[in-house]
């Protein structure tokens, strides 16, 4: 077999420049795809017990158990019964607090919170723990209570299954850990986060330096660490037993610039408190798929489809036993705080370093980079002056003015191509984008991965194909397109490294890390490139003649006047013979320095220059420099992102986001392949075009919500009671015998514009005979539309209670929601009492801002008679009124029926008006379907809209209640 027949495989030809092309970017997309997908339960669980866990899961998600339902109760007594037996049986190192005393106020957000917490705690002790050894023990913390519209399987169902493993794990005397562990169930995260809070009010906070959070902001699929405040925590992930991390720093800092509108407990416990107990290091686990599912009822172990629920709690406990074995047991202590990068591959190993290593790498990569290209560049243009000119046409150089313009258009047209298919790339993606916001914005939405296949289709065809055509049209006569197209993207990765490497310096974000492995494997194959140049002495231009960057003037100067008449061009071959022909085989040539002469070389020795010389192998190293690193990274970035914010534009964050992200990385998947776009065939052109006409059509006539991926509609029913008076003292609340008159009742829904006032209110039977109103006001959720109206439809606090008929709208029985007394102490201060009728939540809503608030016990209270205004407030270290106020305080309960007894202060400046108003409301969560036994409330007007949704919508919770039931005080 012929040599070139054996290399054909490795030469730079359009076969094989597009089978490697295929078999690499399908190699990285099914890959990628695989691993996202949750891995098997292996047979050997080394000591945990998934059976159990999930029998667990089952019985905590039975129905929804949000802080202010009687469900709630019986999953805190569900969780003691599982920890008592542990305490019992290891009394001398395993301890059981059932906390029903710590009590916060805080304020944040333009609000003040009282909460009095029913946290459980377990508390293992270490074997080398002690106080000398300070704080160095590891919380693991997950939330018990549910949203009122979800069981919460995965929000966090599956994080109380798996804490509780983790206790049975590590309370065994062979496992028992180094470091002391506590096991931490707070109540009361749904509604602002305040068992965490209240957990800094517990003795046992001192003890703990590092945190593990179990979170569920999505529901389902694999468990990714969503958040993590540095590089020793980080490294705990670096276990053997962490067989399928999940993680990317991109998260963190998405999380922060508010891509994904949630808040978890992470940030409590990396506060910490204030000039009492240091910020944690530690990190979330979340559930971050599935959002559509989030907050609704399909937040359960159905809703996860067959058997995933089993896999997705597997793969939580497996990853939160790999960390906790470090945290607990190594010698080196997670305290590092140094900020990190950090970023799985395919599931299977981890990769994390410091952030200022990367940034040190990124400042020699920018300095020695330029420099080392810079060096070859120079000696490719020594080389190609030391080769001699073999054939080369006779003539004369033309140094007019057009010449010179037409040379530099070609040098223009050369070096500039691929930027100008960067050009058309955006453009290209700019249109895709706008088509998709005025046809179909939320599309996204249920066709996810169809709309990523479209932005990476034509991210595709945007790039290959303007170089094509430019190399057809236009060859470049300096250098060949491969080096001038490798050369230009070494200088776009450069830009991105610089701007990288710039934002880790001034805001310490490390999700770039991807420029530097493009800027990386960009600068490998220029070198490769620009070696292979020098060894040829030429970097040629893919054409039959010799670069115009280094062949002499002459040779310029008849290239580009083509063939005129009386010149003879020598190609290496006899010319016809003539009446002065030689008798010896002559060659006529040109010298470097462009004079003629004539040899008598064999025939053999001479090169026939008549097309480009055969590239081999050379581009495959190239190639694989390029491609997979690259195109893997930013694939798992999309993919990722996609999963986590496809779902979220029902939340009201912006489509154009979503979009602009997908586009982005979409062309950086792709421009790798820039250099070798030329040898692609024309055909592979046409099937990637087919695909996304059939891709964008498809998803721009498409319904975006379907019954598998619901849209999200927000339910809140108001209840307004007739107005109370000021008293001059403040007698018990149960003292009251009257109760407050229903003044009106209303329903509201939020969602998207065009959708929740055009498709869903519409079909709920109580607004027909009602007048609707929808606006975009900012009230529940800003971006958000919001519809209301009066409703026959009223609430009923316990499940004993009557409530109106909804087929006959017959008037109820009369109800006793709410009591309310309001005293004023003085000018600037007031007593008010709130209390609500089986519940364990209420609010006052104030006209003018308060700046002094505190929530006074029972013995404090007063009885019969105004009592003394108290001095200070008692905020939760690191908070503080700000000095504008606040205008809302929630209370939480930790009995039913407690009455709230709170003093609140503002200033009262001269000539104002003296009077004081406001509102004071409770909260209901609690109705029949959702599996609520007889002490539980009803609500009717939410049964009403979960029955008459469309079967493409979901409801889910607008506030803490369901139902808040107000009325008005003026003092």
């Amino acid at each position: 077999m012929p040599p070139n027949r054996l290399l054909s495989p490795f030469k730079f030809a359009p076969i094989p420049v597009t089978i490697l092309t295929i078999i690499l970017y399908v190699a990285v997309f099914a890959s990628v795809l695989s691993y996202d997908e949750l891995a098997s339960v292996p047979k050997k669980l080394d000591g945990l017990s998934l059976d159990r866990a999930y029998k667990t899961l089952s019985k905590i998600t039975a129905r929804p158990h949000p802080y202010i339902s009687h469900a709630n109760d019986d999953v805190r007594a569900y969780i003691l019964s599982r920890l008592q037996p542990l305490a019992d049986r290891h009394s001398d190192y395993i301890h059981l607090s059932d906390d029903l005393t710590s009590n916060v106020t805080v304020v944040n957000a333009g609000r003040a919170v009282y909460f009095e917490g029913t946290n459980v705690l377990l508390k293992v002790d270490g074997t080398d723990s002690s106080p000398e050894s300070g704080p160095d023990g590891v919380l693991f913390s997950c939330h018990y209570d549910s949203v009122s519209t979800a069981p919460g399987a995965t929000d966090d169902g599956m994080g109380v299954a798996t804490i509780l493993e983790m206790a049975e794990y590590f309370s065994a005397p062979e496992r028992r850990p180094r470091r002391t562990a506590i096991f931490f169930f707070n109540n009361g995260e749904e509604d602002f986060l305040n068992g965490a809070r209240a957990y800094f009010e517990h003795p046992w906070s001192n003890l703990t330096s590092v945190f593990i959070n179990l979170e569920g902001a999505a529901s389902g699929g694999r468990p990714v660490v969503f958040r993590s405040t540095s590089l020793g925590a980080a490294r705990s992930l670096l276990n053997s037993a962490v067989k399928h991390p999940h993680g990317n720093v991109l998260t963190s800092e998405a999380f922060s610039a508010g891509l994904i509108r949630s808040a978890t407990d992470y940030e409590i416990y990396a506060r910490g408190v204030e000039g009492q107990i240091s910020g944690h290091q530690g990190f979330d686990f979340a559930f971050y798929k599935n959002r559509a599912y989030y907050h609704t009822s399909r937040d359960s172990i159905a809703g996860m489809g067959q058997g995933e629920g089993r896999k997705a709690l597997w793969a939580m406990m497996e990853l939160v036993r790999g960390a906790a074995l470090t945290l607990l047991n190594d010698d080196q202590s997670a305290t590092d705080s140094r900020a990190s990068v950090y970023f799985d591959l395919l599931g299977r190993a981890l990769v994390l370093f410091p952030m200022d290593g990367i940034y040190a790498f990124n400042i020699v990569s920018l300095v020695l980079g330029p420099l080392s290209t810079i060096g070859l560049i120079a000696w490719v243009i020594l080389s190609s002056k030391e080769h001699v000119a073999i054939d080369t046409p006779i003539g004369v150089a033309d140094h007019s003015r057009f010449a010179k313009v037409k040379l530099a258009s070609k040098a223009l047209a050369g070096w500039c191509r691929f930027w100008i298919a960067l050009v058309i790339a955006a453009l290209a993606q700019t249109a895709l984008i706008t088509g998709y916001l005025h046809l179909n914005p939320y599309i996204i939405h249920s066709h996810s991965y169809a709309v990523m296949a479209a932005f990476l289709a034509l991210s595709f065809l945007a790039l290959v194909h303007p170089l094509q055509a430019l190399h057809y049209v236009h060859p470049p006569t300096f250098v060949s397109q491969k080096l001038a197209v490798t050369l230009s993207l070494y200088s776009f990765t450069w830009v991105l490294l610089l701007a990288s490497t710039i934002i880790i310096a001034q805001r310490q974000l490390g999700s770039l890390y991807w420029s530097t492995v493009l800027n990386l494997g960009a600068w490998l194959a220029a070198v490769l490139e620009l070696i292979h140049a020098g060894r040829r002495g030429d970097p040629g231009n893919e054409m039959a003649a010799r670069s115009d960057l280094f062949s002499t003037r002459e040779e310029q100067a008849a290239q580009a006047e083509g063939t005129v008449p009386g010149r003879r061009l020598v190609r290496g071959v006899e010319t016809e013979p003539t009446e002065i022909t030689p008798l010896m085989h002559q060659h006529q040539r040109v010298s470097q320095g462009g004079h003629e002469y004539v040899t008598v070389d064999s025939p053999d020795d001479v090169k026939i220059v008549g097309k480009p010389a055969d590239e081999y192998g050379w581009w495959i190293g190239q190639m694989v420099f390029l491609v997979p690193a690259t195109a893997l990274l930013v694939f798992q970035i999309e993919l990722l992102l996609l999963n986590a914010l496809a779902h979220t534009l029902v939340d009201g964050s912006s489509p154009l986001t979503v979009y602009q992200l997908l586009a982005v990385l979409s062309v950086l998947i792709f421009i790798p392949i820039t250099p070798f776009a030329h040898k692609l065939p024309q055909y592979l052109n046409a099937v990637v075009a087919a695909v996304f006409v059939v891709l964008v059509a498809a998803t721009w006539i498409s319904y975006p919500f379907t019954q598998e991926w619901p849209f999200r509609v927000y339910f809140q029913q108001f209840v307004e009671l007739s107005p109370v008076s000021a008293l001059a003292t403040n007698p018990s609340l149960a003292a009251r015998t009257q109760p407050l008159d229903v003044i009106r009742a209303e329903t509201t829904l939020t969602g998207l514009k065009g959708y929740v006032d055009r498709h869903i209110t519409p079909d709920i039977p109580s607004s027909w005979t009602s007048d609707v109103v929808c606006d975009l006001d900012g009230g529940l959720r800003a971006d958000l539309m919001t519809c209301r109206w009066a409703t026959n439809l009223l609430p009923s606090p316990s499940g004993n209670t009557s409530f109106t008929n909804p087929l006959t709208a017959s008037t109820a029985s009369t109800v006793r929601w709410l009591d309310v007394e309001a005293t004023r102490l003085n000018a600037s201060r007031a007593l008010i009492a709130v209390r609500g009728e089986n519940t364990r939540g209420c609010r006052l809503y104030f006209d003018r801002p308060i700046n002094f608030v505190y929530v006074r016990q029972r013995a404090d209270a007063g009885q019969g008679r105004a009592p003394s205004p108290v001095g200070k407030m008692r905020l939760q270290g690191g908070y503080v009124m700000p000095p504008e106020g606040v205008a809302e305080v929630r209370l939480w309960s930790r009995t039913w029926g407690r009455e709230f007894v709170v003093e609140v202060g503002w200033d009262a400046g001269e000539g104002e008006d003296e009077r004081f108003s406001g509102r004071a409301a409770c909260e209901y969560a609690e109705y029949a379907s959702g599996l609520g036994g007889p002490e539980s409330g009803r609500i009717p007007a939410f049964e009403e809209v979960k029955q008459f949704l469309p079967l493409w919508a979901l409801p889910t919770k607008a506030a803490d209640g369901l139902v808040e039931v107000w009325t008005k005080f003026v003092l």
